[in-house]
């Protein structure tokens, strides 16, 4: 449905002048117009087809038409006009009560009303002539039908108007850490630490790494000269053989002396 600026425009009411040489002859009252107008309005821009009139509820087979039916003004103080649309049944209704018309759209389906009240003779000035002449307020007429008694019951597009789908972006989130914790640098891989799954600390990863590239081994990391206190430190056998050619480690050390009784050939 255009917006009311647009309706303003001749093109908005192109193909009124057709309708109402159709129903000029059966013209007896202002509210007729109004009422044309409301079926100008669903036929031309909300693709709407009328079956017919009266209150009837059960949706008929044929596929309707454009035109206003015969006897569609025939009672003086209402109307009862039936509609089709994407095979839903529409009502509109008109009652004349003290000088005002309130039209009401229903939706067989799904039960919702509107209503709306307009004053056909402050709207209509005159009942014959072109469409400025008639109801100089037409556009704004419009506007409030489409915003008063269409908008809350057809959820539907105009036919002017197409749907369309647009694809946002989805935004860029992290899965959050099932622990809460930030990861830490973990196995070597070339060029960089991986991280290590879940937030684990990386503990003893040196003792799976012959080249020592993950840190040190071990659950907990020593010093390479614990604080032992004060007194003499204990002794460190060297694991590799000793060489007599080098200070320190070729010489007498007294754990080295001949026990008592000592045969060297107790072993020949």
């Amino acid at each position: 449905m255009e917006s009311g600026s647009s309706a303003k425009t001749g093109d908005f009411f192109y193909g009124w002048d057709l309708l109402y040489k159709t129903v000029k002859a059966d013209v007896s009252k202002k509210s007729d117009l109004l009422i044309a107008l409301v079926h100008f309005l669903l036929t031309k821009h909300y693709n709407f087809r009328c079956v017919g009139i009266g209150d009837d509820k059960t949706l008929p087979e044929e596929e309707g038409s454009e035109l206003l039916p015969d006897s569609w003004n025939d009672d003086d103080t209402k109307y009862s006009l039936r509609y089709v649309h994407d095979k839903m049944l529409y009502l509109l209704l008109g009652h004349i009560t003290e000088g005002s018309l309130l039209i009401n759209l229903l939706d067989i389906n799904t039960k919702k009303v509107s209503n709306i009240c307009v004053e056909p003779e402050t709207l209509v000035p005159e009942v014959k002539g072109g469409i400025t002449t008639i109801m100089p307020s037409a556009s704004e007429i419009v506007e409030r039908y489409r915003r008063e008694l269409l908008d809350p019951v057809f959820t539907g597009n105009s036919r002017e108007v197409t749907t369309q789908t647009t694809n946002s972006p989805r935004p860029n989130v992290s899965t959050p850490d099932p622990f809460g914790e930030p990861r830490r640098g973990g196995s070597f891989t070339p060029g960089q630490f991986e991280p290590r799954p879940f937030g684990f600390p990386d503990v003893g990863r040196g003792d799976l790494d012959p080249l020592g590239r993950g840190g040190h081994g071990n659950l907990f990391s020593f010093p390479s000269r614990p604080n032992m206190g004060p007194g003499p430190l204990p002794r460190f056998d060297p694991f590799n053989p000793l060489n007599p050619n080098r200070p320190g480690q070729g010489g007498i050390n007294p754990d080295h002396m001949r026990p008592p009784d000592w045969n060297p050939d107790y072993y020949m």
